[in-house]
């Protein structure tokens, strides 16, 4: 991949999945395969639910595939980006185990979308329970990571990033505290979902700017203060 295009892998991490979930919506209500509504807010259909029926399940499958894989990237090239930071290898190769989990279970999640028959239904609800864990996983070790590397540049970021990885286990205990006092099910989890791929997508941008105020890049190793190094790879 081209310097240009490992720069961009944020970028391409948080567009390509956000872009598909929404048109695979929109082409799911215009041919009134799901409910009409504002998915997150009401929750009226799952994000999965918008990928079930050809033309938009091609859509799905097309966008959701390459998502994977560039995911992977992402996660290694965060990886390295912590190495070149000075952080424990442990931690960089804990890193790139979990990116493997996170594109293995969204690629079975995509290829096993609307069969019906069993086991393809329990494997689409592990699918995407590991990658949602493994995501989330990934996201606070590299918080946890990259906490010590910060500068003045990037403290700002730091807490976006601290907000987003936040953001997703409190998502998830608001929708249990409103479906015991009577919200429907589905609608709760519906909307936890779509909400949540939203500030993942989020997560991924800022992690982006962090690169770029530390001059990480294809090329170049980071320092301290925020510049571009010597030549490292």
């Amino acid at each position: 991949m081209s310097q240009f295009g490992l720069r961009a892998l944020p970028l391409w991490a948080a567009l390509l999945p956000f872009i598909t979930f929404n048109v695979c919506y929109l082409v799911a209500v215009s041919l009134e395969h799901v409910s009409a509504c504002i998915p997150y807010l009401a929750g009226c259909t799952s994000i999965s639910s918008t990928g079930r029926i050809a033309p938009e399940s091609l859509i799905f499958k097309a966008g959701a595939l390459p998502s994977a894989v560039i995911f992977v990237l992402f996660w290694f090239r965060c990886s390295t980006f912590l190495q070149l930071g000075g952080q424990a290898g442990s931690r960089a190769i804990a890193l790139r185990v979990i990116a493997i989990l996170v594109g293995l279970s969204l690629v079975l999640h995509a290829v096993t979308l609307g069969l019906s028959d069993e086991p393809y239904p329990a494997l689409r609800r592990k699918a995407i329970d590991g990658f949602a864990l493994s995501s989330l996983a990934a996201q606070v070790l590299f918080v946890i990571a990259y906490r010590p590397m910060r500068v003045d540049d990037t403290r700002r970021l730091f807490r976006w990033l601290v907000a987003f990885s936040v953001a997703l286990p409190a998502l998830g205990f608001a929708a249990e505290v409103a479906k015991w006092v009577g919200a429907p099910r589905h609608a709760a989890n519906n909307i936890v979902a779509w909400n949540a791929s939203a500030f993942m997508c989020a997560y991924y941008i800022v992690v982006g700017r962090v690169w770029q105020r530390h001059g990480f890049c294809s090329q170049f190793s980071i320092t301290s203060g925020g510049r571009a190094a010597s030549p490292s790879e």
